[in-house]
């Protein structure tokens, strides 16, 4: 299992190599790429949490903690891991789409 911050390297990563994540978003393009990662069942998140004066950020470990034993203990989220990580493999990677750009398509 992946914990992460949600950038898309990470994200893709994971999935590409068949890894169930618990991700911990900091800002909005990082906390859509982790509800992605969830709505695919691929693991969970968790959102950190402002405090009063918007300039500090914490995260419930008590949240964490549940969410990666959650996701490290139900096969579910490995099982869905790893078919994202074959379809993607599929795609041919950085050779393929050299091909295609060079091929014009």
């Amino acid at each position: 299992m992946l914990v992460h911050h949600g950038g898309y390297g990470s994200c893709q990563t994971g999935l590409f190599t068949g890894t169930p994540a618990v991700v911990i978003p900091a800002y909005s393009e990082r906390e859509s790429n982790a509800r992605r990662i969830t709505a695919q069942g691929a693991g969970d998140y968790v959102l950190p949490r402002s405090d009063p004066s918007g300039r500090r950020k914490s995260v419930p470990v008590d949240e964490l903690r549940r969410k990666v034993l959650t996701v490290l203990r139900d096969p579910a989220y490995a099982a869905s891991a790893q078919r994202l990580g074959d379809e993607m493999r599929t795609y041919g990677g950085a050779d393929r789409a050299a091909d295609l750009i060079e091929g014009g398509m």
